[in-house]
């Protein structure tokens, strides 16, 4: 059942960030390293993407398609982001050189995009990110321990809100005999939203329509929203490709303009009086070039 998480429930979970946190700096404090393997959906995003599949039953077409309008939407913070995870600003929680993180997520294909986005928008440093078309969880957390099991300064933890998940890390360090530098964390699953309110923002998000972003407010927070994409994948690849042709068209733009002013100088000290008139040398010499 989807139920909006109680006060005691959020202050248990703060408690145990925060305890966690306090246990990370002690480690630093004692000259060691720290590494942290982090899940996704439920630990640094908020866990309405997850609870989305579940009310739909299930379904990868539903999922698939909620996930796709939301491509240009910043997921939402989960309980581990700030407090520990969030490496951006003058004044990083812990030293980046002795302590490190990964993702490892069964996101996978297009649907992986929100972790690049979520992780881009929030400045989030992380060594590698590991996804389920990549290989099996467990599989993902050898690969990591593999990768530490040499320095043995290094304290690696896992935090995940399933718990078969960190049993299964917690078995993987065993049999790299680094059970004594695991240490796993369940992660308590916190939501600010019923499950009448999540399936009213369901259909708000999949009934959007247009040709343009558009936002739907939060039926749980009137002061909230969701920026969704009416048409999905092809609307998001549509606004990345027009984004990487102005891209290489400024950067071809910047190299003639490099070239024109070398020989001919800045425009008002050379040959061009203006920089309208040296943009259209740029212009005709392009056209010039490529229909002789």
């Amino acid at each position: 059942m989807i139920r909006k998480s109680t006060e005691s429930e959020i202050l248990e979970t703060e408690r145990l960030v925060l305890s966690t946190r306090d246990d990370i700096q002690a480690l630093l404090d004692d000259g060691k390293r720290v590494h942290v393997i982090w899940d996704f959906d439920g630990v640094l995003m908020d866990s309405r993407s997850d609870d989305v599949f579940q009310i739909s039953g299930y379904d990868l077409e539903t999922y698939f398609a909620h996930e796709h309008r939301l491509l240009l939407d910043v997921p939402g913070q989960g309980p581990w982001l700030l407090p520990i995870a969030h490496t951006g600003g003058a004044e990083p929680h812990f030293p980046p050189d002795r302590f490190t993180q990964d993702i490892v997520t069964a996101r996978s294909s297009t649907i992986s995009m929100r972790v690049h986005i979520f992780c881009l928008q929030w400045k989030l440093r992380t060594r590698w990110m590991l996804f389920l078309g990549h290989q099996t969880k467990v599989n993902s957390y050898r690969m990591i321990l593999d990768s530490l099991r040499n320095d043995a300064d290094v304290h690696v933890f896992c935090v995940d809100d399933k718990e078969d998940h960190v049993t299964a890390f917690l078995e993987a360090a065993e049999e790299a005999e680094m059970e004594n530098r695991a240490h796993g964390i369940v992660s308590p699953v916190l939501r600010t939203y019923s499950e009448e309110e999540l399936r009213t923002y369901l259909d708000k998000v999949t009934g959007a329509d247009g040709d343009s972003p558009v936002r739907v407010r939060n039926p749980s927070n009137d002061v909230d929203g969701f920026i969704v994409l009416p048409g999905g994948l092809d609307q998001f690849r549509g606004y990345m490709s027009q984004l990487v042709s102005e891209k290489v068209s400024d950067g071809h733009n910047t190299e003639l303009r490099n070239a024109f002013v070398k020989v001919f100088g800045e425009p008002g000290e050379g040959r061009f009086e203006t920089e309208e008139e040296l943009q259209e040398a740029i212009r005709s010499f392009i056209l010039d070039l490529n229909c002789p």
